[in-house]
C-alpha cells in the first residue's frame, strides 16, 4: 500500500511539474499565427494593483524563483539596464508565452484532477491541488504582475 501511495504522489507532482510543455508549445504557434487570443492574453490585466500581487505573497514566490534552480527555466525573460520600447515589447511577448504555458498547463492539470476525483484517488487529488497552485497558478500571476510593472515601465518611457 505504500508503495501505491508514493507512486500516486509521485505522479500528482510530475504532472503539474510538466504540464506546461504541451502549453509552451501551443503559445508559441498561437504567437507564430498572431492569434487573437495571444494578444488578448498579452493585453489582460487582473488588476492594476501591485499591492493585490503582495498580499497573495508573490514576493515570497519570486524569491524562490530567483533564487532556486528554477531562475533557470526562463531566461528569456531578463530586463536590459536600459531597454527600448521595441525591448519591451518584445519582452512581453515572452512573458504571454509562459503565462500562456502555465494557464494550459493549469486547465491540463484540472482535466487530471478531474479523472482523479472520478476514480477516488482523494490523495492525488489534493496533493496535484496543491501542486498545480504552486507550478501553475502563481507563475500565471508572477507574469501578470511583471506585464503590470513592463507597461508602467512603458507609459515612463513613452512620456
Amino acid at each position: 500500500m505504500n508503495e501505491q501511495l508514493v507512486f500516486r504522489l509521485c505522479i500528482s507532482i510530475l504532472i503539474p511539474v510538466y504540464s506546461g510543455l504541451p502549453g509552451l508549445w501551443i503559445a508559441e504557434i498561437m504567437r507564430k499565427k498572431n492569434s487573437s487570443f495571444f494578444y488578448s492574453v498579452k493585453n489582460f490585466e487582473i488588476t492594476k494593483n501591485i499591492g493585490f500581487y503582495k498580499r497573495l505573497g508573490l514576493d515570497f514566490f519570486t524569491y524562490c524563483v530567483k533564487n532556486t534552480f528554477f531562475r533557470h527555466c526562463n531566461t528569456k525573460i531578463r530586463i536590459p539596464k536600459k531597454p527600448s520600447i521595441d525591448e519591451i515589447d518584445k519582452l512581453l511577448n515572452e512573458i504571454t508565452i509562459s503565462e500562456l504555458c502555465h494557464i494550459f498547463g493549469f486547465i491540463f492539470v484540472v482535466l487530471f484532477q478531474i479523472t482523479a476525483l472520478i476514480l477516488g484517488l482523494y490523495d492525488m487529488l489534493f496533493s496535484s491541488i496543491l501542486f498545480n497552485i504552486i507550478f501553475n497558478v502563481y507563475p500565471v500571476l508572477l507574469q501578470e504582475r511583471n506585464k503590470l510593472r513592463l507597461r508602467n515601465f512603458l507609459k515612463i518611457l513613452e512620456h
